[in-house]
């Protein structure tokens, strides 16, 4: 995610984000000056400045010539913290849904298995057993952390135990990809994590968490057996 697209997240269209960055590289500036650095069509850049003034990214300066400064960039962020608390406390007054514990999630996208991995891990209170990549282990590694340093549980089977002092690490050769998750032996996640094929499935199904945490187990004997013999 670049800057352009962080801005585009936080509310502004594409014209909008261009032109804060812009302001803040430059100064304070015309719509003419801004639509030739750029290079938005005249009309264009008037809407996006105007635009970003009414989301209070930017502000108009009444002179001979209008012109148009970049709200500080410290002052945007907070302003953007306090808009989204706000938006979060109300989301959070939604009722929640109570899965059922036999039914079975498909989650679809990279991002969305990894946020499901993440939540999973920071609501885990006991145990936490992950097997994945160590090139896609770094994508959890600090709520992982977070766990450990909470007293739990984790143990990891992963293709390179270096820097990973304080856990119970089992190095096997893990392709990019895979991954498998369970935590207080309840809750299990299981999946394919790529960047044009991501497909994961969760479930609180007993008989699945059972199914790969007999599998993690196994691994974890076949790994045991292997360094004996050598």
């Amino acid at each position: 995610m670049d800057i352009i697209d962080a801005l585009m997240q936080a509310g502004f269209t594409r014209h909008e984000s261009v032109l804060y960055v812009t302001l803040c590289r430059e100064g304070e500036l015309t719509g003419y000056e801004a639509s030739k650095l750029t290079g938005i069509p005249r009309s264009n850049a008037y809407l996006g400045l105007a635009g970003l003034c009414d989301k209070g990214g930017a502000y108009k300066i009444s002179s001979e010539t209008a012109q148009y400064g970049a709200l500080p960039v410290n002052e945007l962020v907070e302003n953007l913290k306090r808009r989204f608390s706000q938006i979060i406390q109300v989301i959070e007054e939604i009722p929640k849904v109570n899965i059922p514990k036999d039914t079975f999630v498909t989650i679809n996208g990279a991002q969305q298995i990894v946020n499901k991995m993440k939540n999973l891990i920071n609501e885990a209170q006991y145990r936490i057993y992950i097997s994945i990549a160590r090139n896609q282990l770094e994508l959890v590694h600090k709520e992982l952390i977070y766990a450990k340093e909470r007293g739990l549980k984790v143990v990891l089977i992963t293709s390179d135990c270096n820097g990973m002092e304080g856990f119970t690490c089992y190095r096997s050769q893990k392709k990019p990809g895979s991954v498998r998750l369970i935590t207080d032996s309840s809750n299990v996640l299981t999946g394919h994590i790529s960047e044009f094929d991501a497909t994961g499935l969760f479930s609180m199904n007993k008989n699945m968490v059972d199914v790969i945490k007999d599998s993690l187990t196994n691994e974890i004997k076949l790994i045991n057996i292997k360094n004996n013999q050598n």
